[in-house]
């Protein structure tokens, strides 16, 4: 009997030799800081697991823990531990609660897995004190005072109008007196920008050219119209006469008291010309074009105002 009972303790003893002391080995601890607070503060909640080597621990995602909400999750951390064969990780959270009174973080399952087995281990619970902002004694949290009321008098109500409608012109003047010195401001800048007008002989002499350069370029019938009618705009402005709209007869009818005979002559045989060409495509010869363009120029120039009657005018 007694040789029995050695074997079996024998047997005992060896059995706890070779097998693992998983619950020595695996344990969770949890902790809170700080453990008193105020309504909504941060507080820095860690979780460390110490299980063998060959062990891994995968913590929960939950954005909840009891009366605590999660502001922010940090990574996971693993590191070996002072004792031999034994690993530690960590995991740690800001938490919140916006409860008063004394509340209790519950405890964690932590899920762990080891040699194909996956088994869970549990946190220790930790409390948590939250802080009114109001004296010790109070239980929730002064009130905000309501907003006193404005004291709308009729008298109150007229000045508040007055002072609106003041504001308003005030802007309303502000805004013409703006408006009216950039309109001036424009208006100086556009004179002094703005170049002078030639005068009519000028003109006339300048778009003669350009007609003579058309016909030198082929355009026949296009620099003819444009000589006749730099004639007439120049026997417009010269002798006020309506010379753009009036028939060739009609003109030198009127201009019959103002031009000497050779320059009527000269008038006539260019418009009548330049009549042909427009409406009966008349094809001129090169020295016929040439002295048509040769006495316009003659006329404009022998009719333009001379440097009295400009100081009469000016007079």
């Amino acid at each position: 009997m007694v040789a029995i009972e050695r074997q079996i303790a024998l047997i005992s003893l060896t059995l706890l030799l070779n097998c693992p002391l998983w619950a020595q080995e695996i344990r969770a601890r949890a902790e809170a800081l700080p453990r008193s607070c105020l309504i909504g503060d941060p507080i820095r909640y860690k979780v460390t697991v110490f299980v063998p080597e060959t062990a891994n621990v995968k913590f929960p995602s939950s954005s909840r823990f009891g009366a605590f909400e999660v502001l922010q999750r940090y990574p996971t951390q693993k590191q070996r531990s002072e004792l031999q064969g034994i690993m530690q990780f960590s995991a740690e959270w800001d938490i919140a609660a916006y409860q008063l009174g004394k509340l209790t973080i519950p405890p964690m399952p932590v899920t762990y897995e080891m040699e194909g087995r996956r088994s869970i281990v549990r946190t220790n619970p930790v409390d948590i004190e939250v802080i009114p902002l109001a004296p010790p004694d109070a239980k929730e949290p002064r009130p905000a005072k309501a907003p006193m009321p404005y004291p709308l008098s009729p008298l109150s109500i007229l000045l508040l109008l007055v002072s609106v409608f003041a504001a308003l012109a005030v802007i309303w003047l502000v805004g013409k007196a703006v408006w009216w010195g950039v309109q001036t401001a424009w208006s100086s800048w556009q004179k002094s920008a703005s170049k002078p007008p030639l005068p009519p002989h000028l003109l006339a002499l300048q778009t003669i050219e350009r007609a003579e350069q058309l016909y030198r370029q082929g355009e026949i019938e296009r620099s003819f119209i444009l000589l006749s009618f730099g004639l007439r705009r120049y026997l417009r402005d010269r002798f006020q006469i309506p010379a753009l709209e009036l028939p060739t007869w009609h003109l030198l009818s009127l201009l019959k008291n103002q031009l000497a005979s050779e320059q009527q002559k000269t008038l006539h045989h260019t418009l009548i010309l330049s009549d042909l060409i427009k409406f009966a495509r008349y094809n001129p010869k090169e020295t016929e074009a040439v002295s048509l363009f040769s006495n316009a120029k003659q006329l404009v120039q022998s009719t333009q105002i001379s440097e009295a009657e400009k100081s009469q005018i000016s007079a």
